[in-house]
């Protein structure tokens, strides 16, 4: 595989750890292109294991089959030679890869400013932000109910976070926003504080429908029903079940060419097997045959097959984000992706923990690294989601960040361009020198967190003994202080506005 090009080393720093933290506080805001692995994906079944799954998924779609809980998406069945009893459909596996096969392996989905449009798929990865939490860890540490000001501050914070490729959508759910209308003030938001691309909402059909229209009034309506603008989830109420909501949107986008994340609910030991490979075998059921029907809608419409990767605590009944189980499954699921050669959305740093402790940072472990060194294409949950994704912590938002920026350079694999200059330096220095004062060290590329602590015990002491929660909470009020706007044009801002009034009056709250 070919290493990508890597990020410019940094020039040397001078005036000591003051002038240091200066020099980061006032950066301008990085942004990373797309992930491109320059190391070998992780595998952890052959080709015997991906066989026996694509069997198992096809048995259940011969056999037992799928509800659709919806008369249009039976139609849709109806065009094809799948088999339709009541709700129940069930399809030859022939005739379902035929139409997975029309799903593109890679879409380029487009941003309203085009230096931030991403290529997702055939080895290209992105990074979203958190999705659809109804609470936030506040900036003194309270849990409670999110705001549109809480929308809009992460909004900002993931603007402006370098290996964040997506603004959000359901960053939180803006509680104060009445439901009806709340969709409309997640979209402008995306619009308004972030120019990256966008995640669309799912949660009915006019949602998803109003979706599209704001994003004709940023991209004219054309170019936005012929091109992937926005990029949703959906969620089959695993086993074997897509209701009517999930649905309606599926077909809304999937008709418009928007890509859609397919994704079955699955809570291993409750809703799918208690079993990794089994797991696997009844969410690609599920998903297959949701994806298959978008072909029917729209042939060559974006899709892509993600799992949320959920096990169940058999001590509690509560689900389970970071485990090796669901790290398994995050692995296995990514075998399949790239067996249907269809792109993959995988999740990355959710925890169970209540707050951003020592629990939180090994839950999001066990979703970074499988995520990370599988081939997946989005990699979603990118900072901050706590409480199996009930909640969204500022400080832990800001020390995710971090470790997807460490990621994205372990990503780049080992440089080896530079080994005549390093064995210069060597022999200058020679046995019993050191290499802090050469020029090759003062313009490194090595990876620092900048808010570790490494510094002496005795300043962590005076400077009042934070953890990292608190540590990171500081860093988003910096970070919000120096946020700065993108440039929006002022007619598209102004007519979303009136899209937003206009909507806000036709749908009562």
């Amino acid at each position: 595989m070919n290493a990508p090009a890597r990020p410019a080393r940094r020039g040397r720093r001078q005036g000591g750890s003051a002038a240091r933290r200066a020099a980061v506080a006032s950066a301008a805001v990085i942004h990373h292109p797309e992930i491109r692995r320059g190391i070998p994906i992780l595998e952890v079944c052959n080709q015997e294991g991906v066989e026996l799954m694509h069997d198992f998924a096809m048995r259940v779609v011969e056999e037992i089959g799928c509800d659709f809980q919806d008369g249009e998406s039976l139609d849709y069945w109806r065009q094809t030679g799948a088999e339709i009893d009541g709700e129940r459909v069930r399809i030859g596996r022939d005739e379902l890869l035929e139409l997975i096969g029309k799903i593109p392996s890679s879409y380029v989905h487009h941003a309203r400013n085009a230096e931030r449009t991403v290529k997702v798929g055939d080895g290209h990865a992105v990074v979203s932000p958190s999705y659809g939490a109804p609470f936030v860890r506040d900036m003194v540490g309270n849990r409670r109910y999110a705001t549109l000001d809480d929308l809009n501050n992460l909004q900002k914070l993931n603007h402006m976070a370098s290996t964040i490729h997506i603004a959000g959508g359901t960053i939180v759910e803006p509680v104060d926003i009445p439901v009806p209308h709340r969709h409309l003030h997640m979209a402008y938001s995306a619009f308004k504080y972030s120019d990256k691309p966008i995640i669309g909402n799912v949660t009915a059909r006019e949602r998803a429908e109003d979706t599209v229209e704001m994003c004709k009034l940023v991209f004219g309506d054309e170019f936005a029903v012929n091109n992937t603008c926005t990029t949703s989830l959906i969620n089959a109420n695993s086993p074997l079940v897509w209701d009517e909501t999930m649905l309606d949107a599926l077909k809304v986008y999937a008709l418009n060419n928007h890509a859609v994340m397919v994704s079955p609910f699955s809570m291993a030991a409750a809703s799918t097997p208690a079993s990794n490979v089994g797991t696997v075998g009844v969410v690609l059921a599920e998903a297959l045959m949701a994806m298959a029907m978008t072909q029917v809608v729209r042939p060559g419409s974006p899709m892509l097959f993600g799992v949320p990767a959920m096990t169940v605590a058999l001590n509690s009944g509560a689900p389970v984000h970071g485990s090796p189980d669901s790290a398994m499954v995050q692995l296995l699921s990514n075998a399949m992706a790239r067996y249907y050669q269809v792109p993959h959305r995988a999740i990355l740093n959710v925890a169970t923990s209540k707050s951003g402790d020592m629990q939180s940072a090994y839950d999001s472990m066990w979703g970074l690294f499988p995520s990370m060194l599988s081939d997946a294409n989005w990699l979603t949950m990118g900072g901050g989601m706590l409480e199996g994704a009930l909640t969204v912590g500022y400080g832990k938002t800001m020390i995710d960040f971090e470790q997807l920026d460490a990621f994205y350079h372990f990503l780049q694999g080992p440089d080896f361009s530079d080994l005549d200059e390093i064995f210069e330096m060597t022999k200058k220095v020679g046995p019993g020198g050191h290499f802090l004062g050469e020029t090759h060290t003062l313009n490194s590329n090595l990876f620092i967190f900048e808010s570790q602590h490494n510094n002496p015990y005795e300043q962590w002491d005076l400077d009042g003994r934070l953890d990292s929660e608190q540590v990171g909470v500081r860093k988003a009020q910096r970070w919000l202080q120096k946020y700065e706007a993108p440039v929006i044009d002022p007619a598209i801002d102004e007519a979303l506005l009136d899209y937003i009034a206009r909507r806000e009056r036709e749908i009562p709250a």
